[in-house]
């Protein structure tokens, strides 16, 4: 633990010379630029279970198409995407399912693709708009 510890240490300084090039380098061509305004990048780890835009693509949808207008919960997404990818359905499996669920239903949300529906035992439930 202690080596690893000591490993990232390095890495956050070596990181930390490399972002203060990259301000230097900004301020060079653009003087004026105040550099508070600037976000910070989020960092995301890559989803091990579909490639990028997949699971909404083809998976989150097509469940939808298949409930043929039933409302559904999270966890009865991430159920039937755990089974799509031919995995068990335990709540090992289910949990990472549903956090991708959750993801892609409120950015199908936000462009009026699926509506809120109210609530069931499971929780929240969506449909189709």
């Amino acid at each position: 633990m202690a080596g690893l510890i000591e490993h990232h240490r390095k890495e956050m300084g070596r990181l930390a010379v490399d972002l203060a090039h990259m301000d230097a380098t900004l301020k060079l061509f653009s003087p004026e630029i105040d550099l508070r305004t600037l976000r910070a990048k989020e960092h995301r780890t890559r989803n091990r279970f579909f490639r990028p835009g997949e699971c909404q693509r083809m998976v989150v949808l097509d469940i939808f198409r298949e409930a043929q207008g039933v409302a559904l919960s999270s966890r009865q997404i991430g159920e039937a995407l755990a089974a799509r990818q031919g995995l068990e359905s335990t709540t090992v499996m289910i949990e990472p399912m549903r956090k991708n669920a959750i993801a892609v239903v409120h950015r199908l949300e936000r462009t009026g693709t699926l509506i809120p529906a109210g609530r069931d035992g499971h929780g929240a439930t969506w449909s189709v708009a």
